[in-house]
């Protein structure tokens, strides 16, 4: 038998000998740097934010707040992928801005963007920006979340439940616990995880006046769906945008979806007619990037007397985090009914 063949990788080349381009290789004529400032909150209201201190410093263009998001009409980035609930029930919305508006819901939340002509410039003119807060009960742990009197995220989700989802066949599924020979159960929980590609999330924001195209280079999987996700944001037709991706460095379900970072950077490059780049730490990927898992959940399965699988059911409690990436409650709900079962044949 002939061994089976493969398909070579086309990048290797390029990235065994150092030639792969991330986003920070990226340079444009006239380019400025940008430098996210973020809540150092986790629930928070913003009483007051004065950056005439850092706007004072040296090398330093321009400090983008949420009220410039506002005042140029960017709309809140897309909620989800839509996933309905129990009896066709929508899942709720979270309004989430390119920069904070009123109130941070957690710690990393861009606050406002420092643009200068060098990325130290930048960096240094965040700490200058001064920033009043009044403190908000917050909570991290989702059962806590939904007990009664929990502080609320969002006024439009009452008891912070977004989504109360049932997949499969119930009926199907109570007569095969009702002849089950067995029934074993099992609770735990799954840590939160946090994706580590090989570069911070970073991006460059272009604007071209005379055609009105709009231009992100980014580490991205995503281009087409971002782009879509992008001009839901910024209000104009897909074709005037461009998302322009070489190396992700991995992906690790963190670089699918839009992050207010690339609205805020590509408002700016519009407003200062000059392309803007934005580099992230690593420390950024920790308080910045999506998240995963922290889940709580209960399972049972129900088994013959030889010991062959008749059903399964369980309680799924996800913590979707402050905001509902444009992903998540798919990923938790329709995603995680489809492989459930993985390889075995389970009846029901």
């Amino acid at each position: 038998m002939q061994p089976f063949g493969h398909k070579g990788r086309l990048e290797d080349e390029r990235m065994l000998k150092g030639r792969g381009r991330y986003v920070a290789d990226w340079n444009l004529p006239g380019q400025a740097c940008g430098h996210f400032l973020r809540s150092d909150r986790a629930h928070a209201e913003i009483a007051a934010l004065d950056a005439s201190s850092a706007l004072a410093m040296p090398g330093v263009i321009a400090v983008l707040t949420g009220a410039d998001v506002a005042a140029a009409g960017l709309r809140p980035l897309p909620a989800a992928a839509p996933v309905k609930g129990r009896g066709g029930a929508e899942q709720l919305p979270t309004v989430r801005p390119a920069l904070a508006q009123g109130r941070v819901r957690y710690v990393g939340e861009p606050v406002a963007l420092v643009v200068a002509e060098s990325a130290a410039a930048a960096q240094d003119a965040a700490e200058a920006v001064a920033i009043e807060y009044r403190e908000l009960l917050a909570v991290i742990d989702a059962r806590a979340a939904l007990a009664r009197g929990a502080p609320l995220l969002h006024e439009n989700v009452p008891g912070n439940l977004l989504l109360d989802f049932a997949g499969g066949d119930e009926a199907a599924t109570e007569a095969a616990f009702r002849r089950a020979a067995r029934v074993v159960r099992l609770t735990s929980y799954h840590s939160r995880v946090v994706g580590n590609p090989m570069e911070p999330r970073a991006g460059m924001g272009v604007f071209d006046s005379d055609s009105g195209i709009f231009q992100l280079y980014a580490c991205t999987q995503g281009a087409t769906g971002m782009r879509g996700q992008m001009s839901a944001v910024l209000g104009v037709p897909p074709e005037k945008i461009r998302v322009i991706a070489e190396e992700v460095g991995g992906g690790f379900g963190v670089r699918f979806n839009i992050y207010p970072e690339y609205c805020a950077l590509l408002l700016a490059a519009k407003r200062l007619g000059r392309p803007v780049k934005w580099v992230g730490t690593r420390s950024e990927v920790f308080t910045g990037d999506e998240q995963a898992r922290d889940i709580v959940h209960r399972g049972e399965m129900a088994l013959d007397a030889s010991g062959r699988i008749l059903g399964m059911r369980f309680e799924y409690l996800c913590n979707l985090g402050a905001y509902l990436a444009f992903t998540g409650s798919f990923v938790n709900t329709v995603n995680l009914v489809n492989v459930a079962s993985g390889v075995y044949d389970v009846q029901a």
